[in-house]
């Protein structure tokens, strides 16, 4: 067989063999202007999933793509842990996927749509606001709102934080009489070794 058919073999066979991957976008490529964020409900237009809902988990800036709850999953092996080392699994987690092959979905005909921002004046603080609206119509699709319970996590102290009864006590007092220095044996050893004033 000829080289250059061999060659094409196996990179025919090793690109079959490698898992998925969303591939590297440079930063001149990047969408700078998001229309789809987190907690929307999108229509897959494209792909395996074609046809499907979902909502969105997270947006992956730096790749134009997409985590959609429960849709494009794919089976990731863990290796065993240091607790386990003969225990190895498999989960399934979502796989990115590029938002070209996505749209948002008009909240009354529930269809996938094109969307673009308009600018909004708020008749009551006077300052103008970016707003998503179906395009060629006046239906406006509200961003969600972020869940900020989650965020809000009670505070509680662990065995290495400083108690507030510690952090109140007064342990310096200043004095006019005494320079704020430590003493000269902690100063020597700060002094430079090699110098000619030690």
């Amino acid at each position: 067989m000829q080289p250059s058919l061999v060659a094409g073999m196996r990179r025919m066979i090793n690109t079959k063999l490698q898992p998925t991957r969303v591939k590297y976008v440079a930063p001149k490529d990047q969408i700078q202007m998001w229309r789809i964020v987190r907690g929307d409900e999108v229509f897959i237009t494209s792909g395996k999933e074609k046809g499907k809902t979902g909502t969105v988990k997270k947006v992956l800036r730096s790749l134009n793509s997409l985590l959609i709850t429960d849709r494009n999953m794919v089976t990731k092996h863990i290796r065993p842990q240091a607790e386990d080392p003969t225990k190895a699994t498999k989960i399934q987690i979502e796989a990115p996927i590029h938002v070209s092959n996505v749209s948002l979905i008009d909240p009354q005909t529930r269809q996938p749509v094109k969307t673009h921002y308009r600018a909004i004046v708020d008749s009551t603080s006077g300052k103008s606001e970016r707003k998503r609206f179906v395009v060629g119509t006046e239906v406006e699709i509200p961003k969600p709102k972020a869940d900020i319970a989650k965020y809000k996590l009670e505070r509680v102290d662990s065995p290495k934080d400083t108690s507030a009864k510690d952090a109140r006590e007064v342990t310096f007092i200043p004095d006019i009489n005494v320079p704020p220095f430590p003493s000269s044996s902690i100063l020597d050893e700060l002094r430079n070794p090699y110098s000619k004033f030690r």
